[in-house]
Parts: C-alpha cells; structure tokens; sequence
C-alpha cells in the first residue's frame, strides 16, 4: 500500500471515529498531491460526507458532484453508484426531494450490473428512498421501500440493515398512530443495532422505546 493509500485508510478511520475537523486536514493536504484516478475519487468522496456530517452542504454537494465526474471519468459502476448515494441523502437533508429520489434511482439503475456483488447495498438504497418518500408525505410508497429494505438486509444476513429498516417502520407506525406494532419494531431494531456493534444507534432507539412504555 502507498504512503497516500494509507494516509487515505487513516482519514477513513478517524471519520468513523467522528474526528471530522482531522479528517479534513488530512485530506486536503493530499489535494496538492499527484493522485491517480481511484485516490481522486476516494478524496473527494470522504471530503464530500465529512462536510455533509459537519452541515456544509454546499460545500459537500460539489465535493460529491466532482467525485461522481471523477468516477464517470474513470468508467467505475461501483464508484459511481457511491457517489450517487450520498449525492441522494445530500439532496435529502436540503430538502430536494424529488432530485434525492432521482439520484437514488439512478444510483439503483447503475448498480444493476453490479449484482450479485451490490446486493448487499441494495438495503441502504430501499431505505433512503423510503426515508424521502417518508418526509414528503408519500406513506404508502416509504412502507414499500422500508420492507423492501428489510427483506434484502435479512437475505444478506447485515443486522445493520434490518436495525435501519425496522427503526424506519416503527417511526412510519408511530406517525401513522398504528401503535400495534411500533415498540416489536424498534425492539428489533436495538437487537439488530447490537449485533451490528452499532450501540450508539441502539441505545438511541431504546430510548424511544423508554418513552412510549413509561
């Protein structure tokens, strides 16, 4: 591994660590750096969702609209489906939702040619355009993409997926006052979360639960 490989690999561990402001140091000291075509892509594409975390959207939406030119540059169906999903919850956050659902469409259409090896991702893709339907108003169609969501998280066995989805379900029957079911579902979604060694996320789900049983 090169020495911008790894400096790269260590920006990616500390976003996970959620050391944002280093991460963006690191990253645009290689900017000034000769980068082949992957590096160009892998740069612009965490500096676009570090940016997105710490809510500079304009700053992130052209961060992520360069690392898609950057991907279609370098003929990469798997680049290229990244770079519309975050593309897709950037629109989300600023409340384009129609563009939102166009990207992650398309991130959809590309990825086809990607399975069986992007079948695992489809989960995430169902989930988001649930979400949008979700925040616009569309109900019916956020349920479908929730279960759909769930169904491809459970055939790939990503716990992470199921926790997102059954999280989406029990928020969508809680709006929908449809309580029969609300609490099973964000159950499942801490138990998921926990299996997944996503105990951040749990505990924020099992403090919903608090809520509805005190």
């Amino acid at each position: 591994m090169s020495k911008i490989d790894k400096k790269i690999e260590g920006a990616k561990e500390l976003f996970e660590e959620k050391k944002f402001d280093q991460v963006l140091t690191i990253l645009e000291s290689l900017s000034n750096k000769k980068l082949i075509k992957k590096q160009k892509f892998e740069v612009k594409l965490l500096q676009g969702v570090v940016r997105m975390n710490l809510n500079q959207y304009d700053e992130s939406k052209k961060d992520l609209y360069e690392a898609l030119e950057q991907a279609e540059d370098n003929e990469n169906l798997w680049q290229q489906t990244r770079a519309l999903h975050q593309l897709g919850i950037i629109m989300k956050l600023l409340g384009d939702y129609p563009l939102a659902t166009e990207y992650f469409r398309e991130e959809l259409r590309r990825c086809s040619s990607l399975i069986p090896s992007y079948y695992s991702d489809l989960s995430y893709n169902f989930y988001e355009q649930g979400d949008v339907m979700m925040l616009s108003g569309n109900y019916e169609d956020a349920e479908m993409y929730f279960n759909h969501a769930y169904t491809f998280a459970n055939t790939e066995r990503n716990h992470h997926g199921i926790a997102l989805a059954m999280e989406a379900l029990g928020n969508l029957n809680l709006h929908l006052d449809r309580n029969a079911n609300v609490i099973e579902y964000f159950q499942k979604s801490v138990e998921n979360f926990k299996k997944a060694e996503a105990f951040d996320e749990a505990e924020a789900v099992q403090s919903k639960i608090d809520e509805l049983t005190d």
